[in-house]
């Protein structure tokens, strides 16, 4: 378990939220730059010293940016990440429109015609790729473009080939949400390497599994690890909320 000052976790959060807004690497000045903190420059590169020691951020080249890493996202995600941050109420209206829609239908077609809006909205929202699956039966997925104009896959093109050829090798991807064998309701994060398939090893994926009376499956955001966990978190609960 890592023990850091709380100062310490106040910089690391608003390195990762920067980094998560900008996709450049934040020197210290930067950091100050756009934050309270009452703190001097050097102060800052200390602490960016204690947080590179213990492996949570990182320089990505010779420069005096820094980014986060592969733990540095899933310490924010576990122990920084309040639950407070929601879509704002134009989105979750949107969110409710779609699925009232559909309330009095409840044959197999039109439930998978709501998750498809769903998809749709999500994608639009969070910025990556909404995917879902459907009482095993088909993968569904919106949003691959979204996240082939980011930079972390505009830099390395391989990596998008990978998401690509995982997506549309459907039933891989099926076997993938199959195997994490998530509880019915419960929204789970898995960033990096925590990814069953090493072809998604790159990103971070939200995702959770519904189970009613007339459909069963998982619905999910998967994009880069630098992607808004706190929004992609809630957004994902409030669209399985409505399907409930």
């Amino acid at each position: 378990m890592i023990v850091m000052k709380d100062r310490t976790i106040q910089i690391l959060a608003a390195l990762i939220t920067e980094f998560i807004d900008t996709a450049q690497p934040i020197a210290s000045k930067k950091l100050l730059a756009s934050n309270d903190f009452n703190i001097s420059s050097a102060t800052v590169r200390n602490e960016f010293a204690v947080l590179e020691a213990v492996g949570l951020i990182e320089s990505p080249h010779v420069s005096a940016g820094k980014i986060p890493t592969e733990k540095g996202y899933r310490f924010f995600v576990d122990s920084m990440m309040a639950s407070d941050e929601r879509p704002d109420k134009k989105d979750q209206k949107n969110i409710q429109s779609i699925f009232t829609k559909h309330l009095s239908e409840y044959r197999y077609e039109k439930t998978r015609e709501m998750v498809f809006d769903a998809l749709r909205l999500t994608a639009a929202l969070s910025g990556n790729i909404a995917f879902a699956t459907l009482d095993n039966d088909r993968t569904f997925y919106l949003g691959l473009s979204n996240v082939l104009r980011l930079p972390e896959f505009i830099s390395a093109p391989e990596k998008a080939a990978q998401i690509i050829e995982v997506l549309e090798g459907k039933s891989k991807f099926h076997e993938l949400l199959k195997n994490l064998d998530l509880p019915e309701k419960e929204v789970q994060v898995f960033i990096g390497e925590e990814n069953i398939l090493a072809e998604v090893n790159s990103c971070a994926m939200i995702v959770t599994r519904f189970e009613t009376q007339y459909a069963s499956g998982h619905l999910g955001i998967l994009g880069p690890m630098r992607m808004r966990y706190k929004y992609n978190r809630e957004l994902v609960r409030s669209l399985l909320e409505m399907i409930y």
